[in-house]
């Protein structure tokens, strides 16, 4: 298709989806996206979903929540609220590192930025569930935080500091490699997922030998690497965030 065939298409956004930008640690600019399902609230208010990485997860949640709500009870998945933190381009390389790491990397080849995800969680508790409370009604029972590889570990330490934050945690392919946790957080409201072959930095065996030292819920997405285990999972990760 050339530039002028599409020229003739109209841009397209996912229906009842909203962006809102706003200001982070150190001057940043960071953009919270917010997906509502139709119709009233349940009286307890929706199941909550609050994703990092939403450049990268924001569309295949919402996309997935929405489809697998028509049959519930088929599914496991109700009408939810999903909401994502974005980091945008314009902060430049190494945020990733930067927001999601608490303590400095353990190889010593490493370059980039770390350290800074005690200001990155007062961000997102003071800040960021604040406003999607506000946007919504949600039901506190089924308030949950998903997170990816880095974005895994930040969902487990904060789980460790602030084990209130949330009610569920979702931690999908968590880099171990850089930081282990005590396993005693690990609880019944902890979903950890990762990908069968994931080989790299041992991660399949170092991941499920940490979740074998709690009562935790697992999940291994067959064939699965480190990049497509966490979209393989996104049922599991509904599941977990919406179940009763």
């Amino acid at each position: 298709m050339t530039r002028v065939e599409l020229a003739a298409w109209t841009p397209w956004n996912p229906q009842d989806c909203h962006i809102l930008t706003l200001k982070g640690p150190d001057g940043r600019r960071f953009d919270l996206l917010l997906s509502v399902p139709h119709g009233e609230a349940p009286a307890q208010g929706w199941p909550c979903l609050v994703a990092l990485d939403g450049d990268r997860f924001f569309g295949a949640l919402t996309g997935a929540a929405k489809a697998l709500a028509h049959r519930p009870q088929k599914t496991g998945v109700a009408p939810m609220v999903v909401a994502a933190l974005a980091h945008r381009a314009e902060g430049g390389e190494g945020q990733r590192s930067r927001d999601f790491t608490s303590r400095p990397c353990p190889e010593t080849s490493w370059s980039g930025p770390y350290g800074g995800g005690e200001a990155f969680r007062m961000f997102l508790l003071d800040q960021i569930l604040p406003r999607v409370k506000a946007a919504a009604p949600i039901d506190a029972s089924r308030l949950s935080l998903l997170g990816h590889s880095l974005a895994g570990l930040f969902v487990l330490e904060t789980l460790e500091a602030e084990p209130k934050a949330f009610a569920r945690w979702i931690s999908l392919s968590p880099s171990l490699w850089w930081h282990t946790p005590d396993p005693v957080i690990a609880s019944a409201e902890l979903l950890v997922g990762w990908g069968e072959a994931e080989a790299a930095r041992d991660m399949s065996s170092r991941i499920a030998g940490w979740a074998a030292g709690g009562p935790a819920a697992t999940r291994i997405a067959s064939g699965a690497d480190h990049g497509s285990a966490p979209f393989a999972l996104i049922p599991d990760a509904l599941r977990h965030a919406c179940g009763q």
